[in-house]
């Protein structure tokens, strides 16, 4: 009700692709969408409507960074939406700072992308930030998708690695005949069940001086 002009963009709820976003020219279509946002039982935004030219998609994944022009060629307000003409075009530095930054402010981010409305007026606007659930585009999917797998598999080597044990040097037997044999016997008892005597019966003093 105090938006400054008209018109504007209302986006109801967090979904993505277009859908959920409403374009109002007038007072009258605000008052309508307000009642139908009331009964959604969800957030509602509303920013400025950019006459747009085309969107620029900016991703980052690791060291690796790609811009996109994306343009509607179905006529469509929503530059997202319909038949687009989609190009991957050099990346400036200032969108490499945008998206940098964007990773620093929150918590410093490995993968993430900014949606940016370039307007027929030539100002570019960022209106939205992904995190890793970004949507991959063009003909290197399939690169941006083993960056992905090598930069999860690379953090989890250094973060998921369980800690090495301690080692410890094995304590050498005692020395003397009676040091020996006990070694001896106790190999005998945790690897081979003990013989019985009726196999062995001149082991049975070998047990009875260990056990001395």
């Amino acid at each position: 009700m105090t938006a400054p002009r008209f018109p504007v963009v209302l986006k109801i709820g967090h979904a993505h692709g277009g859908l959920g976003k409403v374009k109002v020219d007038n007072i009258n279509d605000f008052q309508d969408m307000a009642s139908v946002v009331a009964v959604a039982d969800t957030y509602c935004t509303v920013e400025p409507y950019v006459d747009s030219k085309y969107d620029i998609h900016v991703q980052k994944i690791g060291n690796n960074y790609k811009a996109f022009m994306r343009k509607s060629i179905s006529g469509c307000w929503k530059t997202n939406t319909g038949s687009a003409m989609l190009e991957q075009i050099s990346m400036p530095e200032r969108y490499r700072a945008w998206v940098d930054e964007v990773s620093d402010l929150f918590g410093g981010l490995d993968i993430c992308a900014l949606e940016v409305v370039v307007g027929k007026d030539g100002r570019e606007f960022i209106i939205e930030v992904n995190d890793s659930a970004l949507t991959l585009l063009g003909d290197s999917q399939e690169e941006d998708r083993r960056h992905i797998a090598d930069l999860v598999a690379a953090r989890m080597q250094v973060i998921c690695r369980p800690r090495s044990p301690v080692s410890e040097e094995p304590v050498p037997p005692p020395v003397g005949p009676r040091g020996i044999l006990g070694s001896l016997t106790s190999l005998t008892h945790s690897e081979t069940p003990p013989p019985s005597a009726s196999d062995h019966p001149s082991l049975a003093s070998v047990g009875r001086r260990d056990s001395q």
